[in-house]
């Protein structure tokens, strides 16, 4: 590709010793012409960044999300009883229909109760919706959650249910699973909350402790897990919902960011089928999500991993999640997204656009400026300079500011 010029807020941005390379886009707004600038960083500053930030910013997601639920359990209108409050749609930014979200929860309730676990551990109760269901027909069912308002609430919901009081609900998050007895439950219950982990290493943490607290030929199911395969589609759809009369190229490029910016964590279900390296997993099934939603059923799948005794790969102790990612990215298929990265590169995206507003402040500065991979960052540059002058591309800002 040959050599670009380079403006003057461009020359400042490569100024950051992490940043690589920048460049600015012509992006048509509501308001008239705005212009983003799209930096690359740096390898190694992205990996020193997210090292150094990674424990500061896997507490501040915590505490995040421990606000969030807080929030709106206690704006639920419906006092302790478990409901579906906050689940949203994306494609339409209001909450999920009912009728959709009591299919999506039975289906979930048969595929556990398939498993034949009358010792329960719940990681991540929330509301209590699998609780409500699923403790009266087990002899121990211990719910943990990060929320102290949902903890709260749920003890309540049990002490005026007879059916409900042998359940002990423990305020913590997902990693700690400290005291629990080893080898004293039949199944480990997570849905619909490894989204919210910081990343596939927080994840497998969990998974490593969960298997030392079943007992052999017991379960854990991950339920609702978001497909890293189908999320490009998941993208295009949710944007075709929300734009309209965007060209093939705008709708494009608002995809592959949507995508490069994602906060949640998506896991591609090569990463299950690969885990026979965490001791006593012997096996894993990925089921298909069954039921009526569009949105809750597509995306998403469930996964039972089997607990044994002695089960493992042969070269275990030799063995870490780690080799399996870095082959996954160098064959150009990471196993997961990294929502660290991309929270580092929002938090360094708003840090050089104050720097720029502090050394221009009487310019005219670009509107966003969005720190991206270098991978990333080539693939916008290429788009661009195949498609210049797209003026398909007016939600560009809007979408990643």
């Amino acid at each position: 590709m040959p050599a670009r010029p380079v403006n003057e807020i461009e020359r400042a941005l490569m100024a950051h010793p992490g940043v690589a390379d920048a460049f600015l886009s012509a992006e048509p707004g509501h308001g008239g012409q705005s212009e983003v600038a799209f930096v690359a960083i740096d390898p190694d500053h992205l990996s020193a960044g997210k090292a150094k930030h990674l424990q500061a910013e896997s507490d501040r997601r915590v505490a995040q999300w421990r606000r969030a639920f807080d929030q709106a359990y206690r704006h639920d209108a419906d006092g302790v009883v478990p409901s579906f409050v906050g689940w949203t749609s994306n494609f339409t930014n209001r909450p999920i229909p009912e009728p959709d979200m009591v299919d999506w929860l039975d289906h979930t309730i048969l595929q556990i109760r398939a498993l034949g676990g009358r010792r329960v551990l719940e990681i991540g109760c929330g509301v209590g919706l699998l609780v409500e269901k699923l403790a009266p027909g087990c002899d121990v069912y211990c719910g943990t959650d990060l929320s102290p308002v949902a903890v709260q609430r749920l003890r309540a919901f049990a002490q005026s249910k007879p059916e409900l009081r042998h359940v002990e609900f423990l305020e913590r998050e997902a990693a700690d699973l400290s005291g629990l007895p080893l080898n004293s439950f039949d199944a480990v219950v997570l849905n619909s909350v490894v989204q919210y982990f910081p990343g596939i290493e927080y994840l497998h943490l969990v998974l490593e402790q969960a298997a030392g607290l079943v007992a052999p030929g017991g379960h854990i199911f991950v339920g609702d897990v978001r497909n890293l395969e189908l999320l490009p589609v998941f993208h295009r759809e949710v944007q075709s919902a929300k734009v309209s009369g965007a060209t093939d190229a705008a709708l494009a490029r608002k995809i592959f960011l949507s995508i490069a910016q994602e906060r949640e964590l998506v896991i591609d279900p090569r990463y299950f089928q690969g885990i026979f390296r965490i001791p006593r997993i012997s096996g894993a099934e990925i089921l298909l999500k069954r039921g009526s939603s569009y949105e809750l059923t597509r995306y998403r799948y469930d996964v039972v991993l089997r607990v044994d005794r002695e089960a493992a790969s042969a070269d275990s102790e030799n063995s870490s999640l780690v080799p399996d990612m870095k082959q996954g990215e160098s064959e150009g298929r990471p196993l997961a997204t990294d929502p660290m990265a991309a929270a580092f590169l929002q938090h360094l995206g708003m840090e050089l656009g104050d720097v720029l507003q502090a050394q221009f402040p009487e310019a005219k500065l670009p509107a966003a400026v969005i720190a991206l991979n270098q991978r990333d960052f080539a693939e916008i540059v290429q788009a661009s300079s195949n498609a210049p002058g797209d003026r398909g591309d007016n939600e560009l800002v809007e979408a990643s500011v």
